[in-house]
């Protein structure tokens, strides 16, 4: 069995009027998207939202971070000071197998919100004994991965477009080096 560490987490669904509320906020959002410069993105585009932003405090706030401490059993989980990102996967676009670099010294925990899925993209995994898992993301749910221990990737868009909302908790605000490289990650 896969623990933990090893596999992506369904963590929670929003509700019905949070969900809407959220895609109509990202919707405003796509005007200002610009194109990614992470090695492990192809052609996938983003902007960092302004901690201002309604769709910035509807995932980083005390109630979210209560229930993630709750399932991952980290009493001591906050909400990240690295941006939250709004995301487009457009056709072609896609993430190579990576993991996720640590930008606290304690890594976190990232969470990817998707938003609409109308792709033939998948989010795969690999489990303790190599083998790839996962599959379509369903809109409205949430992943959640430990940077440093999951070996994950999105399978390239042939058609369809996916778009999502990253946000990270952590258990300290005590940065490495990569934190600040992450803050240079879109052109626009």
């Amino acid at each position: 069995d896969e623990t933990d560490a090893t596999r992506p987490l369904p963590v929670f669904y929003a509700r019905r009027r949070d969900y809407d509320l959220i895609r109509r906020e990202c919707a405003l959002l796509r005007t200002e998207v610009g194109s990614e410069r992470r090695a492990c993105a192809r052609q996938r585009l983003g902007v960092m939202v302004d901690p201002t932003h309604v769709v910035h405090r509807a995932f980083m706030n005390r109630k979210v971070a209560d229930r993630l401490g709750a399932l991952t059993g980290e009493s001591s989980l906050l909400p990240a000071d690295v941006p939250v990102e709004f995301r487009v996967y457009p056709s072609g676009s896609c993430m190579d197998w990576h993991q996720d670099v640590a930008l606290y010294v304690e890594p976190q925990y990232e969470l990817v919100f998707t938003l609409e899925n109308s792709s033939d993209s998948q989010t795969q995994w690999q489990d303790d004994a190599g083998r790839r898992r996962g599959g379509w993301t369903e809109p409205n749910s949430v992943l959640m991965v430990r940077a440093e221990h999951v070996v994950h990737r999105v399978t390239p868009v042939t058609r369809g477009e996916r778009s999502i909302v990253k946000f990270v908790y952590t258990t300290t605000l005590d940065k490495t080096d990569e934190f600040y490289d992450n803050l240079t990650t879109y052109e626009r």
